[in-house]
């Protein structure tokens, strides 16, 4: 035939899982029903962010904890970078809500298995996280006697969120991963049973209305712990886990949950342009209104609640890019650097700290406030060095681990050959189809997923 040719595809003696800063962009999901546009690239710019206040922070010269003595302004803002958290914890409840929120819509999508969540959740996390948490606490504790025993354990298990005396310890940004571990735990628990009771209800509206109804409740009982913690138990500041446990923050991931049920709701639908660039003016001017105010009085309703403004800040941000007609905001926000970085950005966050540490040990970090950026420079870029050592040497097997077993349950079958069901069969390909990937993935049985999440169509040139 002219034109045509024909490919026989031979099949591999086992599937590879491709991580590293070679992979292609978009996540896997041939014929997904629901793409994510714009959500890559923020996790590496707000570790970035992250760094750059320890950075600071650490040139402290008078124990206040604030850095080397600015002053107004200046000290507003730095201060205010920790509004970056609450991203983290905004992106968390929307990525990992949302398989959920499509299956409680969807009747046709199976419900989530809390195995398969727990295993990959494990795998991703706590691997490095031990590795580290094991080399820092080793590294400062000398003798039985005297070591921090009870430090060590709360760590190891991700419980050091409910300790004040020990929640910065060891590694102190670790803090919000015990954060996280709680709301995976609480996932895992709670969200099959959840999902099958909101399937009880039959119209679509009454389903929504009922998912976002708990979201509010849990919103809603954690701002009111906050506003009692501060106003009526009066819980002094240095008692750090009131303020920074899973109550406390818990707010953030029911706004992104909330968000997750906005996106199953639109799909892939895009909104006209006033509507997102008025979102997006309402994100921003959210986030800067949750911003450090030195002169604020602390009882204030707007400086309890800063977190959660921010939250809902970034939810309307993200749901501006991700909803975009234009593909233009989504690639700024998955440009090619900041999808590089978030990939390592898990190993940059664990890892800065004990980085930054060792520079002051070693008397490299000057404190004085002109050299800031030349202290940023260093810091960033042996943290960078630090974490993709160990995003290559320990991070990334774990998840070719994870990989392994097949959506849900059981190992998955490396061998296509010896899979039951229809053998390969050679594909025949017209010059100038895009769908190859997916003509070879339907050939060898693989099935599309629900939900895929695209940083862009092309990332360091691979498709």
């Amino acid at each position: 035939m002219s034109g045509v040719r024909s490919l026989r595809l031979r099949p591999p003696a086992a599937e590879r899982f491709d991580h590293g800063f070679g992979r292609g962009s978009s996540r896997p999901g041939a014929r997904a029903s629901l793409k994510l546009r714009g959500v890559e690239g923020w996790r590496g710019v707000a570790c970035l962010v992250v760094v750059g206040f320890h950075v600071w922070q650490n040139m402290d010269t008078d124990g206040d904890g604030l850095g080397p003595g600015r002053s107004g302004s200046a000290l507003s803002a730095i201060l205010s970078v920790d509004v970056a958290v609450d991203l983290f914890f905004v992106l968390s409840g929307l990525l990992l809500f949302l398989p959920f929120a499509h299956a409680a819509l969807d009747d046709r999508r199976a419900v989530p298995a809390w195995r398969e969540f727990l295993w990959r959740r494990c795998l991703r996390l706590l691997p490095v996280y031990w590795f580290l948490v094991l080399v820092c606490w080793a590294t400062r504790n000398f003798g039985f006697a005297t070591a921090e025993w009870k430090d060590l354990v709360l760590h190891l298990t991700l419980l050091q969120s409910f300790d004040s005396d020990t929640i910065f310890y060891t590694i102190g940004p670790a803090w919000t991963l015990s954060i996280e571990w709680i709301f995976y735990l609480s996932l895992a628990a709670l969200g099959p049973a959840f999902v099958r009771s909101i399937r009880r209800s039959a119209p679509t509206q009454v389903r929504v209305v009922r998912m976002l109804g708990a979201l509010t409740v849990v919103a809603a009982v954690s701002m009111l712990f906050k506003i009692n913690v501060q106003v009526v138990w009066q819980i002094p500041v240095t008692d750090w886990a009131w303020r920074f446990g899973p109550m406390a923050k818990a707010d953030d991931f029911a706004l992104g949950m909330a968000l997750a049920v906005v996106m199953v709701v639109l799909g892939n639908r895009r909104l006209p342009a006033l509507a997102t660039v008025g979102l997006a003016a309402s994100g921003v001017a959210l986030v800067y209104a949750a911003r450090v105010r030195l002169d604020a009085d602390p009882d204030s309703l707007l400086v309890i609640l800063r977190h959660p403004v921010a939250a809902a800040g970034w939810c309307l941000l993200l749901l501006a890019v991700m909803t975009a007609r234009s593909d233009r905001p989504a690639r700024w926000v998955d440009n090619w650097l900041f999808v590089r970085l978030s990939i390592v950005a898990y190993t940059v966050y664990l890892v800065h700290e004990p980085v930054i540490l060792v520079l002051v040990k070693a008397g490299l970090l000057s404190p004085d406030p002109d050299r800031y950026l030349l202290n940023l420079a260093v810091s960033v870029t042996l943290t960078l060095l630090a974490a993709w050592v160990l995003h290559r040497t320990v991070e990334e097997p774990w998840i070719d681990l994870g990989a392994l077993q097949s959506r849900g349950g059981g190992r998955k079958n490396l061998y296509l050959h010896a899979r039951p069901g229809p053998s390969l069969q050679a594909v025949t390909v017209e010059p100038g189809r895009p769908r190859l990937r997916d003509e070879v993935l339907a050939g060898s049985g693989h099935q599309g997923a629900a939900i895929t999440v695209v940083a862009s169509d092309r990332v360091g040139g691979r498709p």
